[in-house]
C-alpha cells in the first residue's frame, strides 16, 4: 500500500543516500533516511525494515546495444556556465508511457532516458550514478547506462563499464527495489545517461511523472501515447504547477499527450509539510476508460470512486471464507460477559493491539492483498491490511459490523473524488459499526485507545467495503485541541551548591496523540534502559542543553484513555544569571511555538502541524532567603486569529514566584497568506520568552 511513499523515495530520497553513502554504506544509509523521513508520517515506518543490497552481474537486465546520438557540446557548455555552483544538472529527461492494442487486449510500457551533466569538481566521485526503479506495478524489463567523458580535442569517449546494483526499498519484507548504475573514472563535464524500460502488468497503476529532482533539470518531458478509444486523465498536483507546460496531438491513430518543463530548479524540501508530494510538482495519470475495437460498450478501469471501489474490492474478494475454528474459540472467550457491541469490539481491539506484530509485506501485489486471518492468527504477525483481516474476521464472529476500509495517509495528499487511483491509499484500517456512529480500529499503533485514530489520518477520506456492491466514503475526524494536552508543572529553586545552577521538580501529563504517540515512541526501548533514559530525558528537557534529569518515574496506562505521566528532579547547570548580588531568572523553561516560524523564502505550501494541542504549564520559584522581587514581567497574550494563541501571566506573594502559561494549537494547517502575520507573532512571542524575573538582596 505504498505507490506513492515508493515513488517519492527514488525521486527525493534515494539520490541524497547514494550521494552521501559509497555502496557498502548504501544500505545502511537507506535504512537510517527511510526511517527518520517517514517515522513522522507513518507509524510503521518506525518498525524494523527488511533491507538487502546486492552488486547485480553486468550482464543482467542489460539492452543489447545503446546507439544514440552523442551530447551538444555547445549545449554543454553553456549548462556548464549557467549551473557553475550545482554540483550537476539534467540535461534532459524524458519518461514515455505507450498504450498499445496487441492480441486483443492493451498493454503498456514506460521508457526513461535521462542524461545528467557532472559540473561540480567532487562530482565525478560523488554523483556518478543514475537510478531507476522496479517493483510489481512497474516492472524492469530494461536498463544500460553509457558515460560520456569530455576529451581535450573535444570529442568524447564512451565508456559502458559500470556496476550495476539493486537494493531493497519499501518497508518491511518487500520485493520493492531501487536499480542503480554507478561509474568510475569519470572527470568534470562528463555525461551519464541512463536508459530503461519498465512493463505495467496492471492497468489499475501507471507510474507518476514528478516534474523536479535534487538536480536543476534544463528540459524534462512526459509523453504518454495511447489509442484514441483509451480515455486517460491527468491530474497535476503540487505547487507551481505552472511550470509543467501541456499539449496533445493526433498522430496515426494516437493521441499523443505532452508535459514539459524548462529550466527548473533543483528540488528544495521544506518542513512541516506531510510529504513532497504537496509541493513538488507532479502529473497523476490513469486510464479511465477504453473501448476496443468491435465492443460495444466501454471498459471501465478508474473513472471515478466507485470503480476505484471495484478495482481495490478484487483484493478481498473470497478472502475469509473458511472459518478458523481457534480463532473463534478466542472470540469466545475475549468476549465472555460483554453485554454491548462495544465492549465486545473494545476487547478484541485490545487483543490485537498486544498480540499481533506489525511486520510491513510489500511483495508483489502482497502490498494490497490482505492475508487470511486464521494465517495472521497463528503467524502472530502481519502488516496493516493483515490486522485488519483478523479485526475484521473476529468483529463478524462476534456478531459485530466490521469491514475492511482503504485510507490515505496525510502523506498524500489526494481525495477520491479527484485521482481514483491505488495510489490514493497507502493505508487500510478496519471499519466498525456501532449505531449510526463508525469508528475505526488500527491494529497498527498498538497504543491507541479504542475509539482513537492515527493522528496522521485526521481529516482524511476512507473508503468502506460495506460487501461487494456497497461501498461508503467517510472522512476521518479532527481531534480538537483540548483532547491532546500536555500539563506540566515545575518548581525551582537555586541550587545550594551553586547558586549558578538550577534545581528542581517537575511532573509532566500526556494525554490524546501526545500520551499515545510518546507511548509508542519509548516501547522500543523497553529493554534498553540506557537508551530509554535518552528518550525520557529528551521528551523533558527544559532551560538548556545543560538539563540534567538526575531521576525520574513514568506511568503509562495501558487501559481507558492511555494517559502518561512522567515525575522526576533535575538541575540544569549554569542558568542563573547573576550581576552583583542580583540574581535574573528566566522562567520561560519551555519556549512553545518558536518552532512554528515559518521560512518563507521560495515556499508556497502550506504549514502542517501533526495535531491540534494544548500545552498548560506552572513554574513556581522560590524566593531565596533575604531577596525579593525587584522586577517582574508583565503579562502578555498573542494570537492568529483562531488558529493558535497563548497568554502567561506572573504573580508573586512574597515567597515564590508563580508563572502560568498555555498554549493552543487550534489548526493542523496554516496557508501561505497568514505566514507574515504569523511570523510577527512568533517573533512578539520571542520577546516575552526572553523575559526574566530579577532577585535583589533586601
Amino acid at each position: 500500500m505504498c505507490l506513492s511513499i515508493f515513488v517519492l523515495f527514488f525521486h527525493i530520497i534515494f539520490p541524497v543516500v547514494w550521494k552521501t553513502t559509497n555502496q557498502v554504506g548504501f544500505l545502511y544509509g537507506v535504512i537510517v533516511l527511510i526511517t527518520s523521513t517517514m517515522a513522522s508520517i507513518k507509524i510503521e515506518t518506525i518498525q524494523l525494515l527488511a533491507k538487502r543490497f546486492v552488486v547485480l552481474p553486468v550482464a543482467l537486465l542489460l539492452s543489447s546495444s545503446l546507439r544514440a546520438q552523442e551530447p551538444d557540446t555547445a549545449m554543454l557548455s553553456k549548462a556548464m556556465v549557467k549551473y557553475a555552483n550545482e554540483n550537476a544538472v539534467i540535461t534532459n529527461y524524458k519518461q514515455q508511457l505507450i498504450v498499445r492494442y496487441e492480441d486483443d487486449q492493451l498493454t503498456a510500457t514506460t521508457k526513461i532516458k535521462k542524461d545528467r551533466l557532472l559540473i561540480g569538481e567532487l562530482s565525478p566521485a560523488q554523483h556518478n550514478y543514475e537510478y531507476v526503479y522496479d517493483w510489481y506495478f512497474a516492472q524492469l524489463s530494461d536498463i544500460d547506462a553509457v558515460a560520456y567523458i569530455p576529451q581535450k580535442n573535444g570529442t568524447f569517449k564512451q565508456n559502458h563499464k559500470y556496476i550495476l546494483a539493486a537494493g531493497a526499498a519499501g518497508e518491511g519484507i518487500s520485493d520493492s527495489r531501487v536499480v542503480a548504475t554507478e561509474f568510475t573514472g569519470l572527470t568534470k563535464g562528463s555525461v551519464i545517461r541512463l536508459t530503461a524500460s519498465q512493463e505495467h502488468p496492471d492497468l489499475i497503476s501507471i507510474p507518476e511523472f514528478v516534474a523536479g529532482d535534487n538536480y536543476p533539470i534544463m528540459h524534462g518531458e512526459f509523453e504518454a501515447t495511447v489509442p484514441k478509444f483509451v480515455d486517460i486523465k491527468f491530474v497535476i498536483k503540487g505547487e507551481n504547477t505552472g511550470i509543467i507546460k501541456q499539449t496533445r496531438e493526433e498522430k496515426g491513430g494516437n493521441y499523443v499527450y505532452r508535459f514539459t518543463i524548462d529550466n527548473v530548479p533543483g528540488f528544495k524540501s521544506f518542513d512541516h509539510v506531510p510529504s513532497a508530494w504537496y509541493y513538488l510538482p507532479h502529473v497523476v495519470c490513469y486510464i479511465s476508460s477504453y473501448r476496443l475495437p468491435g465492443q460495444k460498450k466501454d471498459s471501465t478501469i478508474l473513472s471515478d470512486p466507485e470503480h476505484l471501489f471495484i478495482a481495490q474490492y478484487k483484493f478481498i474478494n473470497n478472502l475469509n471464507v473458511k472459518q478458523d475454528t481457534s480463532i473463534k474459540k478466542l472470540v469466545d472467550k475475549i468476549t465472555k460477559g460483554d453485554v454491548t457491541d462495544r465492549q465486545k469490539a473494545m476487547h478484541l481491539y485490545d487483543w490485537v493491539q498486544k498480540n499481533i506484530h506489525y511486520i510491513g509485506f510489500e511483495i508483489g501485489l502482497g502490498g494490497w492483498v490482505p492475508r487470511e486471518a486464521d494465517t495472521v492468527f497463528k503467524k502472530k504477525y502481519g502488516d496493516c491490511k493483515d490486522m485488519t483481516s483478523l479485526l475484521v474476521q473476529m468483529g463478524r464472529m462476534a456478531g459485530l459490523k466490521t469491514y475492511f476500509s482503504w485510507i490515505g495517509t496525510t502523506h498524500l495528499p489526494y481525495t477520491f473524488e479527484e485521482t481514483p487511483v491505488l495510489a490514493n491509499c497507502n493505508h487500510v484500517i478496519c471499519a466498525l459499526k456501532l449505531g449510526n456512529e463508525w469508528f475505526f480500529m488500527d491494529g497498527t499503533h498498538s497504543e491507541l485507545p479504542f475509539g482513537a485514530n492515527r493522528n496522521d489520518i485526521q481529516g482524511k477520506e476512507t473508503m468502506i467495503a460495506i460487501d461487494k456492491n456497497t461501498y461508503k466514503i467517510v472522512t476521518i475526524p479532527v481531534e480538537s485541541a483540548d483532547k491532546n494536552m500536555t500539563t506540566i508543572n515545575t518548581n525551582i529553586h537555586l541550587s545550594d551548591k551553586n547558586d549558578r545552577d538550577l534545581e528542581g521538580t517537575f511532573s509532566q501529563k500526556y494525554t490524546g496523540y501526545e500520551a499515545w504517540n510518546n507511548a509508542i515512541m519509548l516501547s522500543y526501548y523497553t529493554k534498553e534502559k540506557e537508551e530509554k533514559e535518552k528518550a525520557v530525558s529528551k521528551m523533558t528537557q527544559m532551560g538548556t542543553n545543560k538539563y540534567s534529569l538526575e531521576h525520574y518515574d513514568l506511568k503509562m496506562n495501558d487501559t481507558g484513555a492511555k494517559d502518561m505521566s512522567i515525575t522526576g528532579d533535575f538541575v540544569i547547570g549554569g542558568y542563573v544569571n547573576k550581576l552583583g548580588k542580583d540574581y535574573i531568572i528566566n522562567m520561560n523553561l519551555h519556549r512553545q511555538f518558536e518552532e512554528n516560524y515559518i521560512d518563507t523564502a521560495e515556499r508556497r505550501a502550506a504549514w502542517y502541524g501533526n495535531f491540534k494541542s494544548v500545552e498548560r504549564e506552572v513554574v513556581t520559584l522560590e524566593i531565596p532567603k533575604g531577596y525579593k522581587v525587584s522586577y517582574l514581567p508583565k503579562p502578555s497574550q498573542g494570537r492568529l486569529n483562531d488558529l493558535w494563541n497563548y497568554n502567561m501571566a506572573y504573580k508573586t506573594d512574597g515567597k515564590k514566584v508563580t508563572l502560568v502559561k498555555e498554549y493552543t494549537l487550534n489548526t493542523i494547517k496554516i496557508n501561505p497568506e497568514f505566514f507574515a502575520a504569523n511570523n510577527k507573532a512568533i517573533k512578539e512571542l520571542e520577546k516575552q520568552h526572553k523575559e526574566a524575573v530579577v532577585l535583589t538582596a533586601k
